[in-house]
């Protein structure tokens, strides 16, 4: 094994093999790089006294994918979605020029429409720009339990919205 393009073609199948076997369905590209960057990791550092090269391999590579999709994971969940698109529909539904610093009016419409639990969690959220982690000790929940809250906040938000602005328009 003295060219890593040999090496490469060799461990192809068990790359894939890795990638199944941690059940990798997003970012595959991602996940398969980092396999590749592996072995050839593997492929540099490997001391054939110390035996055999497959297993050191594919231990190497399995590691990397899972250590790759840990970090993934803790990124996407330390990320709060601003949902840009979500609140410049609302924004724009309410009148409220995109501009102003002044969101006392679109507050008002907002707590009209809402419980005023569900309209603190979106203020919370929004407005006051608190984490989820803060969140959750305030409202005694987990994360998935306030993020699936705001799912369903924002999607009677938006029905209301639409069937108001669809009644008045006829």
């Amino acid at each position: 094994m003295e060219n890593f393009e040999e090496v490469l073609k060799q461990y192809e199948p068990m790359i894939s093999s890795i990638l199944r076997k941690a059940h990798v369905y997003k970012n595959h590209d991602q996940f398969r790089q980092a396999a590749l960057i592996a072995l050839w990791k593997a492929w540099s550092n490997f001391d054939a006294t110390r035996g055999s090269f497959t297993p050191y391999a594919y231990r190497m590579m399995l590691t990397t994918v899972y250590t790759a999709m840990r970090k993934d994971n803790q990124y996407s969940e330390s990320q709060i979605p601003f949902e840009k698109d979500k609140l410049t529909t609302l924004a724009q539904s309410a009148d409220v020029e995109n501009s102003s610093n002044d969101y006392s009016s679109i507050l008002d419409a907002f707590s009209e429409l809402l419980t005023p639990e569900e309209f603190q969690l979106l203020k919370d959220l929004y407005y006051d720009q608190y984490k989820y982690d803060e969140l959750t000790e305030k409202y005694n929940v987990s994360v998935a339990a306030l993020k699936k809250r705001r799912d369903r906040i924002l999607k009677k938000l938006r029905q209301q919205l639409k069937d108001h602005y669809t009644i008045e328009k006829f």
